[in-house]
């Protein structure tokens, strides 16, 4: 049969087949389910020789819809797209080796490729000298499996206008899925504050992570509805709102203010203000964390036990972030402050990547200690920015934001510059995600986890993909 209809009279397709059914069996009567996964695995196998864009798209499909495993304290994997990016790292590496010629052209001419493998290279250094090696390694060796499907696997596999389209939907309708579970759970208890981690199920750790996504989908959904024309245009209108109301249901301060971090983009990157917006940001924070340390202004905040509290209202909640009562900002207060007394101790090479929660317990001051402090999470700083200075000192912080500035940089100038329709939305949405995935990580560190990391690494591709176009563009109207 043609096309992409499977024909059970070939054996090579029956065969296996029946093979899958009878491991099924055999797990379902010997009550040994862990041998379901070797169909699967069997079958990503032969998915990824036959076809690796396919693979990529499957990717992209699963980032929602995956769960965190922890196999023990220090191990711990999100199934299955963590198994798909390693997958397919390997893939794309064979396929680099074997015929050197089909790496990409367009990431070595990339600046931004270059500051992403000096990050790498910094990455490396600060493990060496890291005070938990086997942890930084670890950390290094998970930010490979990052870079490669979805830097070099997006610039390798989505150079066309229709895989780019094609892989945006994917995400957008795999997105759906714990979407419909989380109103499904969360209906049942009437969608109340406290009772929205708990309808999450296995997808989302929490409501940060679940609703952060979402915001970051929401520019791609827009997109999709402006160019839309038609019947296609009410279809994307509904799940742009769908998008929206799980966003408000989410419950997170954060991804709310990621809207506002949005619209100012827009407008910072059509009146080309961006990067001096960027400029006083960087300013403002590190004024407002010198003026914490001068003096011991930071004592100003220390929290009074008998009024911070978990509000399980959602208003009372709100109070208590404006007035700086609520735990969750103390707790950061907290951390925050032992941080900046790690990045004193070592500022050069910091502790190593994956260090912080090993170690910042001995630099924190006790009056901020919360009744969270226990931190059974093993979560980190809460601010990325500042955990990348612990962790990979003050020049990796400053390679991570000259970075950024580049990206910022290539995403307006594609913008301003191109004539295709196409890839100036194309930059202008990146730009609007970046910025949500920055404000996102003042009060978090998202982009080590494989809902948010995934969207950042993806972007700097797509990126460096527009980048060389708009190249190509302005080299041909030289001619």
């Amino acid at each position: 049969m043609k096309g992409s209809t499977l024909s059970l009279q070939k054996p090579s397709l029956l065969l296996p087949l029946l093979a899958g059914i009878a491991v099924f069996v055999f797990a379902a009567v010997k009550e040994q389910y862990l041998f379901v996964f070797i169909p699967f695995a069997a079958f990503i196998v032969w998915l990824l020789l036959r076809n690796m864009r396919t693979m990529y798209l499957l990717l992209l499909f699963c980032i929602p819809i995956s769960t965190e495993i922890e196999f023990s304290s220090l191990l711990a994997t999100d199934f299955p797209d963590e198994l798909l990016m390693i997958l397919l790292t390997s893939a794309i590496i064979a396929v680099f080796i074997y015929k050197p010629n089909s790496f990409p052209q367009v990431a070595r001419k990339s600046s931004l490729f270059l500051l992403l493998l000096l990050q790498l290279s910094w990455i490396a250094v600060t493990a060496f000298f890291s005070y938990e090696p086997l942890l930084s390694f670890k950390h290094l060796l998970a930010k490979t499996w990052y870079v490669i499907p979805f830097v070099l696997g997006t610039i390798y596999l989505c150079n066309r206008t229709r895989y780019l389209i094609l892989a945006a939907k994917i995400m957008l309708f795999g997105m759906l899925i714990p979407i419909a579970y989380s109103w499904y759970h969360h209906a049942q208890t009437g969608f109340r504050f406290e009772t929205i981690n708990p309808s999450l199920g296995p997808f989302f750790r929490n409501h940060v992570n679940y609703a952060a996504l979402i915001v970051c989908l929401i520019p791609v959904a827009l997109a999709f509805f402006f160019h839309s024309k038609g019947k296609a245009k009410k279809w994307w209108a509904v799940l742009t709102m769908l998008f929206f109301i799980a966003l408000v249901l989410g419950y997170s301060r954060g991804a709310w203010i990621c809207l506002f971090t949005g619209i100012i983009t827009i407008w910072a990157v059509r009146k080309k203000y961006l990067l001096s917006l960027f400029a006083a940001g960087v300013m403002f924070i590190l004024l407002s964390f010198g003026w914490l340390v001068h003096n011991n202004n930071y004592l100003r905040f220390a929290p009074d036990f008998n009024r911070t509290i978990y509000h399980s209202e959602f208003s009372e909640h709100m109070q208590a972030t404006y007035a700086l009562k609520d735990i969750s900002t103390v707790e950061r207060f907290y951390r925050w402050i032992a941080g900046m007394r790690m990045v004193a101790t070592e500022p050069i090479t910091g502790f190593g990547p994956a260090s912080f929660y090993s170690h910042y317990r001995s630099y924190a001051i006790p009056v901020f200690e919360t009744w969270v402090s226990n931190n059974p999470e093993r979560s980190t700083a809460h601010n990325y920015f500042l955990l990348l200075a612990i962790e990979q000192g003050i020049p990796g912080l400053i390679i991570f934001l000259l970075l950024i500035v580049a990206m910022y940089a290539t995403a307006i100038k594609v913008y301003h510059a191109s004539r295709h329709t196409f890839h100036r939305s194309l930059a202008m949405i990146a730009a609007v995600i970046f910025s949500m995935i920055l404000t996102l990580n003042m009060l978090s560190d998202l982009i080590e986890t494989d809902k948010i990391g995934s969207i950042f690494y993806l972007l700097l591709g797509v990126l460096i993909y527009l980048g060389n176009q708009q190249k190509n563009y302005a080299s041909a109207n030289r001619q």
